[in-house]
Formats: C-alpha cells, sequence, structure tokens
C-alpha cells in the first residue's frame, strides 16, 4: 500500500483505550484562516476490516483540488464468532457511532482546519458507503455521554456500493440478539434481529429535509446487489430529498478503491464524477 502521500493525524476521540485517529490532506497554501469545503472518506471492509490509510491517495486527490480530505479511523467488529475485546466495535452501531464523533470533531474545530463547518461531503465505500449513508439519515446513534451540541450530519454523502438495508440477505453481519436464549424461543429471536437490521438500515430511516446524495453503483456487484442501490433511490427521491443515482454496467464491488480489481483509468473516472458532483453542489472552487 502506498502511504508516501503527505497528510497529518489529529485523534478525534479515545475509546476503550483506543485513540482513534483522522489523516488529513491539507491544499497547497492551505491556511486555518480559509474556508475551505470538506471531503471525508469511510473505508469499507465489512466493519470487521480496512484502514484509513487506504482512502490516502483519495484525499490527495481532493487535496490538489483545494479541499482539506480527511480519511476516518473507526473501531471494528471482531472477526465473527468471537467476542468484542476493549478497543473493537460491540456491533456496527459502534462504527456509525465513531463516524459520528468524527464529523463532530471535524465541525467542532472548522476555525483550526481552516474549513467551512457547513460544506462537509461524506464519501464511503462498501461498509464506509453504509456509514457515509447513516450520516445522512440516522440521527439516533451516539455513545452515552456524547456531546450532541454540535451536529453529526454530513452537507452532502456519495455512497459508492454501500449496504442500506439489513433486512434482507445482509442480515447476517447483525449479531444475534440476546444469543443465550435465543434457542428457547426463536421466533422472538428472528422478530428482535429483524427489528435491529431496521434500526441500522439507512433505508428505513429515510424522511424529508435530508442531505442530497450521489449512489454509485457496479451492476457487477454481486457483493451489495444493485436494487439495494435503486430501492434508496426511490425512497430518498419520493421523500423529496435530493439525490442523483449513477450505475456502471461493467463495473462490480469497491470500483472506487485503487490497487484491487478496477483498472486505475477506471477509478480515477469515478473520482472525476465525485468531484463534478461536489462541483455542482457548490464545494468547489474553494472560496466561492
Amino acid at each position: 500500500m502506498n502511504t508516501s502521500f503527505l497528510y497529518d493525524t489529529v485523534v478525534y476521540k479515545e475509546a476503550a483505550g483506543r485513540r482513534l485517529r483522522l489523516l488529513i490532506c491539507r491544499p497547497e497554501g492551505w491556511s486555518a484562516a480559509d474556508m475551505r469545503p470538506v471531503v471525508v472518506w469511510i473505508h469499507g471492509g465489512g466493519w470487521r476490516g480496512g484502514q484509513p490509510e487506504m482512502l490516502l491517495r483519495h484525499c490527495s486527490l481532493f487535496a490538489e483540488r483545494g479541499a482539506v480530505s480527511l480519511s476516518v479511523e473507526y473501531r471494528l467488529m471482531p472477526n465473527e464468532g468471537h467476542e468484542a475485546e476493549p478497543g473493537q466495535a460491540r456491533g456496527i452501531e459502534t462504527c456509525i457511532e465513531d463516524c459520528r464523533s468524527a464529523v463532530r470533531y471535524i465541525r467542532r474545530h472548522a476555525a483550526e482546519l481552516g474549513i467551512d463547518s457547513q460544506r462537509i461531503a461524506v464519501i464511503g465505500d462498501s461498509a464506509g458507503g453504509h456509514l457515509a449513508v447513516s450520516l445522512a439519515t440516522m440521527d439516533n446513534h451516539d455513545a452515552p455521554g456524547e456531546d450532541a451540541s454540535v451536529s453529526a450530519m454530513a452537507n452532502a454523502v456519495v455512497n459508492c456500493n454501500g449496504i442500506v438495508d439489513f433486512t434482507g440477505r445482509w442480515k447476517a453481519a447483525i449479531p444475534v440478539v440476546d444469543a443465550e436464549n435465543h434457542d428457547e424461543d426463536p421466533v422472538r429471536a428472528w422478530l428482535m434481529r429483524h427489528e435491529h437490521a431496521k434500526a441500522l438500515s439507512p433505508l428505513h430511516h429515510v424522511c424529508a429535509g435530508q442531505p442530497p446524495i450521489l449512489i454509485m453503483h457496479g451492476l457487477l456487484d454481486a457483493t451489495v446487489v444493485p436494487e439495494q442501490a435503486m430501492r434508496f433511490y426511490e425512497a430518498y427521491s419520493a421523500a423529496g430529498n435530493e439525490v442523483e443515482l449513477v450505475l456502471y454496467p461493467h463495473l462490480a464491488h469497491a470500483f472506487v478503491l485503487f490497487d484491487y480489481k478496477t483498472e486505475e483509468s477506471e477509478v480515477l473516472k469515478v473520482i472525476e464524477r465525485i468531484y463534478q458532483y461536489l462541483l455542482s453542489h457548490r464545494y468547489f472552487p474553494v472560496f466561492s
């Protein structure tokens, strides 16, 4: 993995002995007095893997365009079948909590970061796409004691092949509720797990007044089927929110990642499409 890009690191949160980081790429000529747009990247990896360094090149590309760009570290769940240890996520809700804390930190420290706190765009891939969309739709997942006086909601979101509904095949990613007793009443356990899945699904939290979203999905994606993207697009549009759907007939899962499965030229085209979307929403030019 190429991590030769210039970046700074800040700790945005300490939780259960973990110091969670933001990796920050600043544009050339940056000053704390600036009011620059912010582009926040959230990595994928099934909520159990991945690291913020995966998206440093993406951050660098947007810093070159004039934005302050950051990649978020969040706690990961343990491998399936293992109990969460201190410093690991107890479930997907922990991942959401950490990403909300990260946005709050960015907004709270706008003056130090030289950014416009009302131009925070969040981009996520796969599980990171789910977390990004959660930052537009779900306002009820905060850690105990979290200072909610500052908004954790994104101003714009780009979802690259992210999960938006856990009530179907993705329910397997949701831990069994009351695992010790579920054999005694499997129907009750199934219903509880279904409700938990809905609670973590952005699709089931869509309402009017939510920020603009760009959905990008490959029709060859067998990991997160494109029907997820279509169902969210229809629901978000029906609620009166601004949403755009871009489908790629030739791309599969995680198409926004460099050095993975997609040709670099295709990844760069996707990133250019994201830039054009943010440009159309006045995130660029920098001081517009």
